[in-house]
């Protein structure tokens, strides 16, 4: 894995062009309002003055994020997958941070990652899969994390985030978002581990817990010979 120096100053990226261009990719994915039952076109009713206060307080530390809405979605029969549905304030803000530290982690992720990353896709993790068989790797681990969105460890997350990242800010602000909690059948409960399936930077905060196990497994020593193990990672959303 190349290494970087740590990234300061990372705050002072945070501009109106960079929180409008946050917004706007909310504002395409749309999406149900959170606790606070503000809708997209409610938050674009006073758009102005709500990405100028969201902006200062994300530059100040100010801001709190909101407890997400626990929502159940069918998985398959008889069995449900939860999500997390922030304010849309939430998403915008954490839609900022994901824009701030994804051209960072991009650069450090291993090559053979395709889950969640721009301009990937599982079809071209299955056409690596096969390129390595026509280079002689004959054997496929298939392995799923049960809930692992629901259990990723935050320690693991701010570890990482920590060793690459030197703004407190941004570190509190990303802290502030996994411990904000959920909100189900009227009831608040904390979130010590897990990162809600349905945040926006969630994907992101599961790829970089999940960065070292990957370049982990590329060093193990081969079963068979003295050369590297070849893995292709594809994460999913499983519960």
């Amino acid at each position: 894995m190349t290494k970087v120096q740590k990234v300061h100053s990372l705050t002072g990226r945070i501009t109106p062009a960079l929180v409008h261009d946050a917004w706007r990719a909310v504002r395409r994915n749309r999406g149900a309002a959170g606790i606070d039952k503000v809708s997209i076109q409610m938050f674009q009713a006073n758009l102005d003055q709500n990405l100028d206060r969201l902006m200062r307080e994300l530059k100040t530390g100010a801001f709190e994020p909101l407890p997400a809405r626990r929502v159940y979605i069918p998985k398959s029969p008889g069995k449900f997958r939860p999500l997390g549905i922030p304010a849309v304030r939430d998403r915008v803000a954490q839609e900022v941070i994901r824009r701030l530290l994804s051209p960072i982690f991009e650069r450090r992720f291993h090559d053979d990652s395709y889950g969640f990353r721009p301009g990937r896709s599982c079809h071209q993790a299955v056409e690596r899969v096969l390129e390595l068989r026509r280079q002689g790797y004959d054997h496929v681990l298939d392995a799923d994390i049960s809930g692992f969105f629901d259990n990723l460890s935050h320690r693991a997350v701010m570890a990482e985030l920590s060793a690459v990242i030197a703004d407190g800010n941004i570190l509190r602000l990303v802290e502030k978002f996994l411990k904000a909690g959920v909100l189900e059948g009227g009831k608040f409960l904390a979130t010590r581990v897990g990162t809600p399936q349905g945040g926006v930077a969630s994907p992101l905060l599961a790829n970089i817990a999940l960065n070292l196990l990957d370049w982990q497994v590329t060093h193990a020593p081969h079963v068979r010979t003295s050369g590297p193990v070849a893995g292709v990672t594809q994460r999913r959303n499983t519960s």
